[in-house]
């Protein structure tokens, strides 16, 4: 990851990578990500997300927005995205990246562009002092699983994740 790229704000940093091009998500772009997050869906057999506009940029674009959204842009067409967050532990004080979502447009699959947007995140956070990144994988995507082993990471054997879902009274 260039320089300018690792403390550049969310939407101005623009650097190129083996014809790639790598910049943050602007609101402009909510369409194109939007269909990218819906193939993701779609392989691991969920509805299309149901994001909108405002939380798009609330969550994402914003300057004080609690996720990075990173793009891979080739000859002027969004191919793949990842998105992120900063996290630290206190009991450790560890700091680590989790990551939400990879997803890499259909037709632009094979070309190293998961694992180009995967380096750029690695990057990221060896220059934000993380010592790891993690993330989940619907246990049905055995694509995934194979290109995560394929970038060298492992299941976490030391840790089991939970959810608590909240009920729309709750909120």
């Amino acid at each position: 990851m260039s320089n300018s790229l690792r403390g550049a704000s969310k939407t101005r940093a623009v650097h190129m990578k083996n014809g790639l091009a790598f910049r943050y998500a602007a609101a402009a772009d909510f369409a194109a990500v939007l269909e990218l997050a819906s193939q993701l869906a779609s392989q691991i057999a969920a509805a299309t997300p149901p994001l909108t506009v405002v939380q798009f940029e609330t969550y994402y674009v914003n300057p004080h927005a609690p996720m990075r959204l990173l793009l891979a842009v080739h000859d002027s067409r969004i191919v793949g995205m990842i998105s992120w967050t900063l996290t630290h532990e206190l009991y450790s004080a560890d700091t680590r990246v989790y990551i939400s979502d990879v997803s890499v447009d259909y037709a632009a699959r094979g070309q190293g562009i998961g694992a180009a947007l995967m380096a750029e995140v690695k990057a990221w956070a060896r220059a934000h002092n993380a010592s790891k990144l993690g993330w989940e994988v619907w246990h049905r995507n055995f694509a995934a699983k194979a290109f995560y082993e394929r970038l060298g990471a492992s299941i976490d054997e030391e840790a089991i994740p939970y959810v608590l879902t909240l009920k729309e009274e709750e909120l």
